[in-house]
């Protein structure tokens, strides 16, 4: 093995870790079929590895053609792994210190990251909403449906339907995906075309006392803002955009 294979393990990497991550450096980008071939690992180990690398953000996953293809992302990344420990415990001690405002300002921003963070998002915004509620996203992309993936997207109707949440959407164009997930909800969810909403690469989606934005291009992301008066101006303006829209 190679120094360099050495040196990422004293940067907290394991062995697994280190040859996969080496292999996928030097691809640039590739999926699990082709790591596998190259490292010679067997598949479980080489997947392990794969998701042990995504959670410590030095690689990052997408869909193409509903196969995963994964990503390095930029090297200085490995310096985050040691200094860990610090950071932690410098946000702890940051957010221990704005609770108090926190409690009396009524709000809070927190962001989810990557694809998995987007879809333990959306799997909790789901489970939290409460009966009846009405979930109202202005703007919603078919790449949506690629990150959430089949199993996980059956979950969330599951859920909807369980709770009988009424879902709203305005998109730029009413896409196949979209026809298909009005369908299977039973009648609970209705998406209508507006031209206002110009792009499928990014969205708000809007609660009673909560908004979320989110970034359905490269690094996915979902930025949640915590803000009852500004989640209801979102709500009364995408009223108003939804009477007019077709």
């Amino acid at each position: 093995m190679t120094a360099l294979f050495n040196d990422l393990q004293m940067l907290g990497l394991s062995p697994n870790q280190s040859q996969v991550y080496l292999v996928l450096v030097r691809l640039g980008a590739a999926k699990a079929g082709e790591i596998i071939k190259r490292t010679g690992m067997h598949r479980n180990l080489v997947y392990l590895a794969l998701q042990e690398l995504v959670e410590k953000k030095l690689i990052s996953t997408s869909k193409s053609k509903k196969i995963s293809v994964y990503k390095p992302l930029a090297p200085v990344r490995l310096l985050a792994e040691p200094q860990e420990k610090e950071r932690i415990a410098k946000h702890v001690m940051e957010e221990l210190a704005l609770l108090s405002k926190r409690a009396t300002s009524g709000q809070e921003i927190v962001v989810y990251e990557g694809v998995d963070e987007f879809r333990r998002y959306e799997q909790h915004l789901y489970a939290s909403l409460k009966q009846g509620n009405t979930l109202r996203y202005l703007g919603i992309s078919p790449q949506w449906h690629e990150i959430m993936g089949p199993s996980l997207e059956q979950e969330l109707i599951g859920l909807q339907l369980g709770k009988n949440i009424k879902l709203k959407a305005l998109a730029n164009a009413v896409t196949h995906e979209q026809k298909e997930y009005v369908r299977r909800t039973r009648g609970l969810s209705e998406v209508r075309a507006n031209p206002l909403v110009s792009s499928d690469t990014s969205g708000v989606a809007i609660l009673e006392d909560r908004i979320s934005i989110r970034s359905f291009v490269e690094p996915f992301f979902v930025v949640e803002i915590l803000h009852e008066a500004l989640a209801k101006n979102y709500q009364n303006y995408f009223d108003f955009l939804w009477k007019k829209s077709g």
